[in-house]
């Protein structure tokens, strides 16, 4: 041990002044990003342990902590691109499989290709009601299902993650009551448009909106599409106004109060947090020493 301790200065004092500071600097940086990770991880434990759980019907407005089952909206189906199941939630990834040669060493890693994450509504029903889920932003805990096909030049890693319809959900998130909730379903019309006009004819999409000519739709360009859907919409519903009381679960403008999606139990999300947060304690712990320790050799001290 010694003796590798002892080769390791050798090499650290060998690196040059930008070599040196650089590798000084990530290591550094990746101290401070394992002691965010640790904080919040820790921090979403307590919060998930400190809420207690509300039924849906009597509710307060704010911060609070929801367990139901999940419902379809009404509306079309929600099905995951990468296996056709029929869910209300997914996420999924693609990568392939990259190989470099540098002089005798060769290295592996994925490259991710597409990926995806579903953004449309859906319910969550305990016995007194339900209430609308708007995942954006949430962090979502499911089963994450990996497979690879290795009968393709490159090989590629397929990841997918679902939640079911009628799928036992925990969720804590920022609860709220509105009146008129035409907004949430036009939000869904909208979105449902545009989905079918990238999947039926992709070139189409291209042609109409892409204004400079450079054979892709950019964000920007895609604002137009969602202007134009808008207002497809607006026409075809006559711009209907639905007054009914709904409730709404979403991201909380504030940065403590975690929003986060379940399908595992609430005493093994527990776990899972602060098991999270002791390895980043071991991560920030281990890169801090190694900075401070390869400092302390540089400068002799």
């Amino acid at each position: 041990m010694q003796e590798f301790i002892a080769s390791l200065e050798a090499e650290l004092l060998q690196l040059d002044t930008v070599e040196f500071w650089l590798a000084f600097t990530v290591v550094s940086v990746l101290s401070l990003w394992s002691f965010r990770h640790m904080y919040h991880r820790y921090h979403s434990a307590r919060v998930i342990e400190n809420v207690p759980t509300a039924k849906i019907r009597s509710a307060a407005q704010g911060y609070v902590e929801l367990i139901g089952t999940t419902r379809m909206m009404e509306g079309p189906v929600i099905v995951s691109p990468l296996t056709s199941t029929v869910c209300v939630w997914f996420r999924y990834k693609i990568e392939e499989k990259v190989t470099r040669r540098i002089g005798n060493k060769r290295s592996t890693h994925w490259n991710v290709v597409k990926q995806q994450t579903s953004e449309e509504l859906f319910m969550l029903e305990d016995e007194t009601g339900r209430c609308v889920i708007d995942p954006d932003d949430a962090d979502v805990i499911t089963e994450k299902r990996s497979w690879y096909k290795h009968d393709i030049v490159p090989s590629r890693r397929y990841t997918e993650e679902l939640i079911l319809q009628n799928f036992p959900l925990y969720a804590i998130g920022l609860f709220k009551t509105v009146a008129n909730v035409e907004h949430q379903k036009f939000r869904q019309d909208v979105s449902h448009l545009l989905r079918e006009w990238k999947n039926n004819d992709p070139n189409q999409l291209v042609d109409r909106y892409d204004s400079d000519k450079d054979g892709k739709v950019s964000p920007q360009e895609w604002e137009q599409a969602r202007t134009d859907a808008q207002r497809q919409v607006k026409l075809k519903n006559g711009h209907r106004e639905k007054m009914e009381e709904l409730s709404v679960l979403k991201s909380s403008p504030h940065k403590d109060q975690t929003f986060i999606l379940s399908t595992e139990p609430e005493a093994i999300l527990i776990n899972r947090y602060k098991r999270r947060a002791l390895l980043s304690l071991i991560g920030f712990l281990a890169s801090g020493s190694l900075a401070v320790w390869a400092l302390n050799v540089r400068l002799g001290m």
